[in-house]
Parts: C-alpha cells; sequence; structure tokens
C-alpha cells in the first residue's frame, strides 16, 4: 500500500531529450511501425476520444455544423480522419487539414488513410502556418505541445490564436510516474517499434504538469487547462 501511494504522488523532473521521430531517425518501416504504435495508443487509451470530444464541444458552443479544422503534427493523420467520421454520422460539414513538418510521415499518411477519408495533407511549419488570420475555425494537436520548451509553447499558441476562427485545443501528456510505468510495462501491448519505446519515455518525461502548462499559459486569459483521465492535459481557448 506504501508502494502504490508513493507511485501516486510521484512526479519525475522534467527530461528535455529529443525524440527519434523528430530526428528523422529510423527506417522507413520502423517509422511505419510507430506512427501505427502512437495511433493505437491514442485509441486504445482515450486520447483520440478526448481530442475528438473536445473539438465537437467548441463547435457545439459556436453553433456551427459546418468548419474547418487544422490538425497539428497530424503524424498518420488518424484523428482528423475519426473526426470526418463522426462528422458525418452527425451530418454534420468538416474539411480537416492535417499538417506536419516531416515529408516522410505525410507520405506515410497518405498511404495509411482510405482514399475518401477526406483529410487534406499538407507540409508546414507550426510556427509559421500557411494561413491567414481568423481562416481556420478550430486548429488542434495531440501529443505535440511537449515538444517544445515554454517560449516555444506560447509562441505557437499566438500563431494558433492568429489563425484560428473559433478557437483551439491541445490534448497533452501530463508529467508523472505513474504514466511511465504502465508505459514501460505494456510494450509487447502498445509499443512494438523500438522508436515508439524510446520516444515514449522521453514524451513523458519531457511532458508538463498541470501546474506547469498553467503558468505557460497565462498570457493567454481565456485559456483553460483541465486534467483528463487517463493523465492528459486539454488545454483550450475560445476567441471572445
Amino acid at each position: 500500500m506504501r508502494a502504490i501511494k508513493k507511485l501516486l504522488s510521484l512526479v519525475p523532473p522534467q527530461r528535455n531529450r529529443e525524440e527519434l521521430l523528430d530526428l528523422h531517425a529510423g527506417s522507413r518501416a520502423e517509422v511505419l511501425r510507430s506512427l501505427r504504435d502512437i495511433a493505437r495508443i491514442n485509441t486504445f487509451l482515450g486520447g483520440t476520444q478526448l481530442s475528438v470530444n473536445a473539438i465537437f464541444s467548441l463547435l457545439e458552443n459556436a453553433q456551427k455544423t459546418s468548419a474547418t479544422v487544422l490538425d497539428i503534427g497530424t503524424g498518420i493523420g488518424d484523428i482528423p480522419f475519426r473526426l470526418q467520421r463522426k462528422a458525418k454520422k452527425r451530418n454534420w460539414k468538416i474539411q480537416t487539414f492535417g499538417l506536419d513538418i516531416n515529408a516522410r510521415h505525410l507520405e506515410i499518411a497518405r498511404e495509411e488513410l482510405p482514399r475518401d477519408a477526406g483529410v487534406l495533407l499538407l507540409q508546414g511549419d507550426a510556427f509559421r502556418l500557411p494561413f491567414d488570420d481568423n481562416s481556420i475555425d478550430i486548429i488542434h494537436s495531440s501529443l505535440f505541445l511537449h515538444h517544445f520548451r515554454p517560449p516555444e509553447i506560447q509562441q505557437l499558441l499566438r500563431e494558433f490564436s492568429r489563425v484560428s476562427k473559433i478557437g483551439w485545443v491541445m490534448n497533452d501528456l501530463e508529467r508523472h510516474g505513474l504514466p511511465l510505468w504502465f508505459f514501460r510495462t505494456t510494450w509487447p501491448i502498445f509499443a512494438r517499434s523500438y522508436i515508439t519505446r524510446l520516444d515514449g519515455t522521453a514524451s513523458i518525461r519531457r511532458a508538463y504538469t498541470l501546474s506547469e502548462m498553467r503558468k505557460i499559459t497565462r498570457d493567454f486569459p481565456e485559456a483553460k487547462v483541465e486534467r483528463k483521465f487517463p493523465f492528459r492535459l486539454c488545454i483550450s481557448w475560445t476567441r471572445s
């Protein structure tokens, strides 16, 4: 019991170690395996559903059933694809864009996504989005912000605020010892690539706590930073 209590209260120190996918490391086959791992983790541990629900919540609050959504760091394009599927079930018209700076990720996404997925894939830099002011209804990212340090995150959020018409929602990890332990013990299920095993551990150690992320976003008074199960942070902002 004492060991469990200690684990529940354990927050490891932050460690900023670059991840292999960011360094363009690994063969194409290994990168594909890792991107599939990330999609699997998002699906089975609720990250994808959290993002989709948060995006639809912003749209419902804005009373919009027709919108554009930009997914930053889209990887294999799994989240905008899921968003499209849910929109079709509701008879909503959602145009999704998946942006990634990594050309190889986009090549893989084009091959992995169904031909009728309806996701427009673009290569671009999140710090300099190729869109006009107030031209995209909602900007979203999943497992993206932890790759950057606080000043960079603030710069990114300013850029997202420039482009978004309704607002933005960011879904990311919360740094804690329990997800670190869980991830390491479930490697055979979720982390089939060695890239995922190394990057997953690095991601949790690079991530922010609730209080840290609230400090980072304090220049955005309307921003909300909420803790979501299991050990996720949902950071959202709505244009007033």
